[in-house]
C-alpha cells in the first residue's frame, strides 16, 4: 500500500511541475511578443515624401461603368516609382471578380488605374 501512495506523489509532483513550467513560458511568450516590433512583412514601402506620390489608400481611387458592370479600381504602392492597380468588378450589386489585376507594376499610380480599368474592360468583354 505504501508504494502506491508513493507513486501518486510523485505523480502528483510531476503534474505540479509540468504545471509550473507550462505557466513560465507561457509568460515568457507573451513577453516576447509584447516586444516584436508591430510591422506587416509584407507592408508597401512608401517613399520618404508621400506627396510627391500621392497617398494611397485602400479606398477605390476609380469607379467606372462599363456595359453594366462596374468597376472599383484600388491603387497601392509598392516602393519607390512601382505602384499596382487592383480592381474588384461588379454585377447587379454582387461582386463577380475580387482583386483581378494586369501582372506589371507601374511607374505612376495613373498609368497603374489606366491599366487596370483597361485589363477589367477586357475581362467584361471576355466573360460579360
Amino acid at each position: 500500500m505504501a508504494e502506491s501512495g508513493s507513486k501518486a506523489c510523485w505523480f502528483a509532483l510531476g503534474v505540479l511541475l509540468g504545471t509550473v513550467a507550462g505557466g513560465a513560458l507561457a509568460c515568457s511568450a507573451r513577453a516576447t511578443a509584447g516586444q516584436r516590433e508591430l510591422r506587416q512583412p509584407d507592408a508597401p514601402l512608401l517613399p520618404a515624401d508621400v506627396t510627391s506620390d500621392q497617398v494611397l489608400t485602400d479606398a477605390a481611387t476609380d469607379v467606372v461603368e462599363y456595359r453594366g458592370f462596374v468597376i472599383h479600381v484600388f491603387c497601392h504602392a509598392l516602393g519607390m516609382g512601382r505602384f499596382k492597380a487592383l480592381c474588384d468588378i461588379w454585377e447587379s450589386g454582387a461582386v463577380v471578380l475580387e482583386g483581378g489585376a494586369p501582372p506589371t507594376a507601374h511607374p505612376t499610380p495613373d498609368e497603374a488605374r489606366a491599366a487596370a480599368i483597361a485589363w477589367a474592360q477586357q475581362w467584361v468583354q471576355r466573360n460579360g
